[in-house]
């Protein structure tokens, strides 16, 4: 079996610094909305332990304890409270974090494999590397014989991001959304409507302008350029990170042209962003390390669900989110975190239990949606219950209603599971950065880009095949 994956660390790490964090068909007008049925109790006093058959929870006084060790990145405080809440319920399964797993990640990984002592559970940062490297077991029969999964509640465009060839190496754990916020108080300084889910990129952009106040630092967007990534889906739903489709790198397509026309206007022409000036000057207008989104001179900041906690805590004005507005169609672009079980591991059964707790399990899910938890994940399973308790924490923006609804066509940050991505981006960011400092033109370099970025996904696929 080949190793070649495992030589990728110092490549994939460097990407975890620029993109924040971790294909697909084409969207309906109208995206689902989450589940309306509250979860059926039928099945609520069982289990099922792997391959075999399910057990009740009031038996699992009788089961052998074992002891699981996990890799995860999360802090202590963190990782013990999921510690806590889940042998609360599962007594005999004892679960250590692995102090031997750390950063840089995959190459911890690779340490520990090397000398035998993989955890029983671990987060993964690629999905492909772990798998290529013959690392992860192989979840399909498990996720066959458990009830719970089979009432297909679990989210089938991200469960698939981490199936290759049939084989379910992993389950997304944690995710997050890229969405447009919107500063609410500037908009009504300004007169200007607040848009609803269903904008359009020209909204956006007549926003954008009519907020910018250059004299007063004031600008309609932040982090306008990371829209790049993701945009073309406005314009082809058929698209999604980077125009994967599924099956390949589409930049040829007129769609990717479209949005990044749409883009270069917004920044160079319109100068609505604040992405095109240099850091001392917004140094010098906000203060250093200040952030112009938190001090209320931002009228729409595209960033991930992960700034919501942070708004609430320090935003002193109305806000709320709202997706990438629409040209021919709107999808969310989502970014996911995935865990799986060491194929070395011996405790396979109990392990497949911690691992339903952290991705699927409704219990799992409703613990964690408690007011005194903290806000770092949205749900992955769709059930009215666990919504409930999400979209009616505290201070929860309106707006993620609809995101939440939009979530099943939604398309994910391909970094941490679609192979030879790292690759790929690096392909991607040398050559935007000779378009940005007009050395090459996009129209004369988007086949040779397709084209190169399509080799490393085949290249890097067919080492996954490899593994076994």
């Amino acid at each position: 079996m080949k190793k070649t994956f495992a030589l990728m660390f110092v490549i994939i790490l460097s990407f975890t610094l620029t993109l924040a964090g971790c294909g697909g068909n084409n969207a309906p007008e109208k995206s689902p909305e989450p589940a309306k049925t509250p979860e059926s109790n039928a099945n609520a006093g069982k289990q099922t332990e792997g391959n075999g058959g399910a057990v009740k929870e009031g038996d699992q006084g009788e089961k052998e304890t074992v002891t699981l060790k996990w890799g995860t990145w999360m802090g202590d405080e963190e990782a013990a409270r999921i510690i806590e809440a889940f042998t609360a319920t599962h007594p005999h399964i004892k679960i250590e974090k692995d102090p031997a797993v750390t950063w840089p990640w995959n190459e911890k990984l690779a340490a520990v494999a090397a000398a035998g002592e993989l955890p029983d559970v671990m987060w993964t940062f690629g999905v492909p590397v772990a798998a290529a490297n013959g690392w992860l077991e192989d979840l399909t029969p498990y996720l066959a014989a458990d009830e719970e999964y089979k009432a297909g509640k679990t989210f089938k465009n991200l469960d698939d991001t981490a199936n290759y060839s049939g084989k379910q190496y992993a389950l997304p754990h944690t995710l997050l959304m890229f969405a447009v916020f919107l500063n609410l108080d500037l908009f009504e300084k300004e007169n200007i409507p607040v848009p609803s889910a269903n904008w359009t990129i020209d909204e956006m952009r007549d926003a954008a302008n009519a907020l910018t106040k250059f004299n007063d630092h004031q600008f309609g967007f932040g982090n306008l350029k990371a829209m790049r990534e993701t945009l073309a889906a406005s314009f082809d739903p058929a698209l999604g990170w980077n125009t994967w489709d599924g099956k390949q790198y589409n930049f040829t397509n007129p769609a990717f042209k479209q949005s990044v026309t749409y883009l270069d206007d917004l920044l160079y022409s319109d100068k609505v962003a604040l992405d095109i000036y240099k850091g001392e000057e917004k140094d010098q207008w906000y203060g250093k390390g200040k952030s112009p989104w938190m001090l209320g001179k931002v009228g729409m900041q595209y960033d991930g669900t992960w700034m919501i906690a942070g708004s609430i805590k320090e935003a002193k004005f109305k806000w709320d989110v709202r997706p990438l507005p629409s040209s021919k169609g709107s999808r969310i672009p989502l970014i996911t975190d995935y865990v799986g079980i060491a194929k070395s591991s011996k405790h396979k059964e109990a392990a497949f239990e911690f691992v339903k707790w952290l991705t699927f399990s409704k219990e799992g899910w409703m613990e964690r949606m408690k007011p005194e938890w903290p806000l770092g994940t949205t749900p992955l399973i769709n059930d009215e219950d666990v919504w409930n308790a999400y979209l009616g924490r505290e201070d929860m923006p309106a707006g993620m209603k609809d995101l939440v609804g939009m979530i099943p066509e939604g398309f994910a940050d391909p970094l941490k599971w679609l192979p030879g991505y790292d690759d790929a981006l690096k392909i991607y960011h040398e050559t935007f950065k000779k378009i940005d400092e007009r050395e090459v033109k996009l129209e004369d370099v988007s086949a040779d880009m397709e084209k190169r970025m399509n080799d490393t996904y085949k290249a890097a696929a067919e080492q996954i095949g490899k593994a076994e």
